[in-house]
């Protein structure tokens, strides 16, 4: 039997969520936010005049991707036990100097200070873990060092500075987002836990870190064989499972400091963004677990990088129903490059996505209205992020974000009135069974959502693992992307909850392929009715109550879904195939081109009004037409 050092037993343990944890004291508020790498008092007193009044400071220790500090000042972690309050006082005091009435967001770096890297690092296990985030997480000391340097911060912030922070933001990993950049490669402490890990669910110690040769192997085609390549799928289950716990050991390192007085939140679930050379590799698919987890409050992303230029979709990373069904927040990043933000830093590096940013005012502004809508719509937090500056410059630009926080403020506490009909059933452990290299993982999720905000109808995205206790009776069409691992007890759920009640349900490449342990391509039919490989086209067969549609190829577009969605009932507001937003109180849609566009609302309106117009466009129909420039992003609030 190993030995395993009863350090990192304890430190794996700690992590476990406990039951019964107390809900916070207050639900986060629907924070409309100003963030910024540089966070200067010109724009801080520009936004509060604005009304903006919740900052977001980043008070960190470590360099960023670009090779520049995240924090122009000093580290607050300076050593071992020594921290540098009065640097962080500072900025908290630039804050408050700028905008008295500020009310922080506060993110917490984790990542390992260089001196902690140089002190240590002649041991296996003690590495930076903004890159090697995987070869450390297990790493003990590193635990317990960074747990007192958590804490630490907390009481200094939450003892000088009561009731002043309303969220804090635990940050680690790739870009600070729990992004493991080690490609699965070992260390001392990772492969001791790795031993344990295997060991505590009753499997044999695998004495090592599988080789690359191993763990990269797919037995066939894209598919990794249940059987053949055990050890690389349970490898990579542990790789998540590592980052994820983790998480939770911080998220309840900070309760026993804030007792769920303050809300915690972290970056982390992007299964939608993750593509190939990513999703297998970075430890975001235990979002399952971490998503539950009583000491975790709000999560956060950026808005997609697939589709965020202009006439495009933008989007979330993570699976935002299943996020609420846990009784989660979610905070929508607002970072899309503006006409006027810096291409580049002090190393000359360009900033990653400016090529997509948006190349004038008039786009700038139609952008940013466009994300400002999609979280008004779908009830989350925002923020906008100044990265390095400029990314919110001129009196038009500005004044549009005043006109934003004017409506935010009044529309922002509303109950949310789900209106989607369409849900996309995402799965994370099927993707423990695919060639994380393969290009086909890009189109399964991460493009796929362009071609669902072009389908003239809103959507929800859930997670498989939720789907049996969620109520599923409103979803008349339902896109299983990625559901290649269906077992028994899976196969349950969704006779259950899906594969019923007409619903019209469309499966992807090769669903099923994996039942019970076993790959086998005639159980893609077993599934579906459908024979994998007769066809290269869509395909439709009535079931018992139910269609089942199946596309060979992914990443179907906005006019294949469009008609997927009226054949199978659901109300579809717009044929112009262009990204549309709902909820049953707001309509949105986006447009680079312009034009004339009709709009079918559910049921005749005593009222449509177009808010950042202010213009009553219709009046006790069901049924109006709008004249939008190029480009635009129009909003319609909905009165019956």
């Amino acid at each position: 039997m190993l030995h395993v050092p009863l350090c990192i037993v304890a430190a794996l343990c700690l992590a476990a969520p406990q039951e019964g944890v107390p809900a916070p004291s207050q639900t986060p508020e629907p924070w409309f936010a100003y963030r910024s790498f540089r966070p200067a008092p010109a724009p801080i007193q520009e936004f509060a005049q604005l009304g903006v009044d919740t900052v977001c400071i980043f008070p960190a220790n470590t360099d960023c991707s670009l090779g520049v500090p995240y924090c122009v000042s000093p580290p607050i972690w300076i050593g071992p036990d020594r921290y540098d309050f009065a640097s962080l006082d500072g900025q908290v005091a630039e804050v408050l100097e700028a905008n008295p009435k500020a009310k922080l967001l506060c993110l917490v770096d984790l990542n390992t200070p260089l001196w902690w890297v140089r002190l240590h690092g002649r041991q296996s296990g003690f590495e930076d873990t903004f890159y090697s985030q995987g070869r450390t997480i297990a790493t003990p000391k590193w635990r317990e060092d960074t747990k007192a340097y958590l804490q630490a911060f907390l009481k200094h912030m939450q003892t000088a500075y009561p009731g002043l922070v309303q969220g804090y933001v635990l940050a680690c990993g790739g870009t600070t987002e729990w992004q493991d950049c080690s490609w699965g490669e070992e260390s001392a402490t990772r492969r001791a836990a790795w031993r344990a890990w295997m060991q505590e669910r009753g499997k044999p110690d695998p004495v090592d870190i599988p080789p690359a040769s191993v763990r990269e192997h797919v037995t066939h085609g894209v598919f990794r064989d249940p059987n053949q390549d055990a050890l690389a799928i349970d490898y990579w289950r542990f790789a998540h499972w590592i980052t994820g716990d983790g998480i939770l050991y911080f998220a309840r390192a900070a309760q026993e400091v804030l007792n769920h007085e303050t809300a915690v939140g972290v970056f982390y679930g992007y299964i939608l963004e993750h593509a190939n050379a990513r999703l297998l590799y970075e430890g975001h698919l235990d979002f399952d677990r971490v998503f539950a987890s009583p000491d975790l409050d709000f999560f956060i992303s950026p808005g997609s990088y697939h589709d965020r230029d202009l006439g495009g979709g933008s989007g979330y990373m993570v699976t935002l129903e299943s996020l609420r069904h846990h009784g989660k927040r979610f905070l929508h990043e607002i970072d899309h490059r503006t006409h006027t933000s810096k291409s580049a830093v002090a190393l000359g590096v360009a900033v990653p996505g400016h090529q997509a940013g948006f190349p004038h005012e008039a786009a700038t502004i139609a952008g940013l209205r466009r994300e400002f809508s999609l979280a008004l719509i779908e009830g989350t937090a925002l923020w906008w992020f100044d990265m390095f500056g400029d990314w919110y410059t001129g009196p038009a630009v500005l004044g549009a974000i005043g006109q934003m926080q004017t409506l935010w403020t009044e529309f922002a506490r509303e109950d949310r009135e789900p209106a989607a009909q369409t849900a996309m059933i995402v799965d994370a452990e099927s993707m423990l069974y695919v060639d994380g290299k393969a290009p086909l993982i890009r189109d399964l999720m991460s493009s796929q959502r362009a071609g669902l905000y072009r389908m003239g109808a809103p959507f929800d995205v859930i997670s498989m693992a939720d789907v049996a206790n969620m109520d599923m009776t409103r979803y008349k069409l339902l896109l299983f992307p990625n559901l290649f691992v269906v077992d028994a007890a899976r196969r349950e759920v969704l006779e259950a909850k899906i594969l019923r009640d007409g619903k019209t349900v469309v499966w992807v490449y090769a669903p099923g392929i994996i039942r019970d342990n076993t790959y086998d391509p005639a159980n893609v039919e077993a599934l579906t009715g459908h024979v994998l490989g007769q066809t290269d086209n869509l395909a439709s067969k009535p079931m018992d109550g139910w269609t089942s549609v199946f596309s060979p190829a992914p990443n179907l577009p906005g006019g294949v879904l469009q008609e997927l969605a009226q054949q199978a009932g659901v109300h579809v507001y717009s044929d112009a195939q262009e990204p549309l937003y709902a909820n049953g109180r707001f309509l949105a849609a986006h447009t680079r081109d312009g034009g004339e566009r009709t709009f079918r609302l559910p049921r005749k309106c005593a009222r449509v009004t177009e808010l950042f117009s202010g213009q009553v466009v219709a009046e006790n129909t069901d049924t109006f037409t709008s004249l939008l420039a190029a480009p635009d992003t129009v909003l319609y609030r909905l009165e019956y």
